[in-house]
Parts: C-alpha cells; structure tokens; sequence
C-alpha cells in the first residue's frame, strides 16, 4: 500500500490556493475546513513540503483545540529562542519584539482548530498584528472541522480578516478507481463497478475512511486477483459498521 497522498481533484486545488495564499499574496490568515477523514491534514502535509524551509518556518499543532494562549506563546518563544518567563505578558511582549528580526517567515498552523478556545484565539491574533508598521512576521493557518467556519463567523471583526476559505470535500465518485489502485494495485477491477459504487457511498467520498474500508475487503477477500463479488463487499461492510 502506498501512503503517498492521490492527488484528486478537490486536494489539488485546495493545496494550490493555499500555497498561493499563504508564500505568493503573504495572507496573514487561511482557513481550511472540511468533515473527518476528507484529506486535511495529509494536504498540510503536503502543503509543508512544498514551502522553501529557509524563508518558511512551520509551527504545526496537532490538536489545537486544546491549545491555551499561555501555551501557544510558549511554544511559539521557545521555538524562536525567546527567553521566557514566569509572567505570560513578559513573554509575549519579548516575542513581540523579536519577531522583526526573525530571518524567516514564521507559519503557526492549528490542526483541529474547531472549539478553539477564545483567549487562544485572540492571542493568536495579538501575534498576527502586533506591529503596524510592517508586513506580518506570522502568518496563521486554521484548520477544522466545518463548524469551525462557523465559530469563525461568530467573530465577525476576526473573520474579516480571513480572506482565504477553502473547504475540502473529498473524492468525486470517479476517481475512485484511480486512488484505490494508487494506495493497492488492481483494487478497482477486482471490485468491479458495483464493489466500488458500494465503497463510495458507504465513505461519501472521504479519503481517510475509504482506505481502511477498502483495506478490510481486500484483507476478507485474501489476496487472490480473482474478482471481488459485491454481495461479499456488502457483507464486509455492513459488519464493518456492526464491529
């Protein structure tokens, strides 16, 4: 099985608008929002390994949504070589004032953004726009859940300022064929179109459930190149969602 991310349609796009977003246009915020299992953290990924690591420095947290604003600064000082100390403001304002000498532009993305808690985000913007007098120094890069979004439009001063919205839905139903035999070769014409149809609807499309759904028919079915019946699909499913 490869674990290469398939670059299908609604990932390319999403990947190139971010990228021109966040190195070309220099976009203080991006936001990518899409439902569980649809590509977004393979697409930062991805993303990441396209940035130029000696302007770019890419601060990932995986689980943001339990990210304090104590803690973000503390990561962010740290990671910078800020001194830091007992008292939050000190080290926020030593931060604030080291960052104009940072050679790189420093990226701090928030997987998982969605229940972001509000000091957090505030800090995270203090960071964004802390000096007036020239181009952002730290650009952010929200990602979540599609509720997220609408948290976002809760604070419409903030969300303003989110120019870049790209939503990630996932796979289209024919390119299905082609992902499967790019992650298990000759997947799709041992499933036939009635195996794969059965896949799509069952994974609505969303690549992180797709794969280990795939993966139990082919386990169940051995390892023969015989074609898969698609009652046996079925069957493999529907205890699949009993299990």
């Amino acid at each position: 099985m490869k674990n290469a991310p398939y670059p299908f349609q609604d990932f390319e796009r999403a990947k190139k608008n971010l990228f021109a977003a966040l190195v070309e246009e220099e976009e203080p915020y991006a936001l990518l929002t899409g439902e569980t299992g649809c590509g977004k953290t393979a697409l930062l990924r991805e993303l990441r390994q396209q940035l130029d690591r000696t302007r770019h420095r890419v601060l990932y947290f995986a689980e943001a949504r339990r990210l304090g604003a104590s803690g973000l600064v503390k990561v962010v000082g740290e990671t910078l070589r800020v001194r830091t100390s007992m008292c939050h403001a000190v080290t926020f304002d030593r931060l604030l004032k080291t960052l104009p000498d940072e050679s790189q532009q420093v990226m701090i993305w928030l997987d998982e953004a969605h229940s972001l808690p509000e000091e957090t985000l505030d800090e995270m913007r203090a960071l964004a726009e802390g000096d007036l007098d020239r181009s952002p120094r730290i650009q952010i890069l929200l990602a979540g859940l599609p509720k997220l979004r609408s948290e976002l439009q809760g604070r419409p001063s903030l969300w303003r300022r989110i120019v870049v919205r790209e939503e990630i839905c996932g796979l289209l139903e024919e390119e299905t064929p082609p992902f499967l035999d790019h992650h298990f070769e000759g997947a799709a014409q041992r499933l036939g179109a009635k195996g794969l149809g059965l896949l799509f609807e069952r994974s609505r499309g969303a690549p992180g459930l797709l794969l280990p759904l795939c993966r139990a028919v082919l386990a169940r079915a051995g390892r023969t190149k015989t074609k898969i019946d698609p009652l046996q699909v079925e069957e493999i499913l529907e205890r699949w969602d009993m299990a």
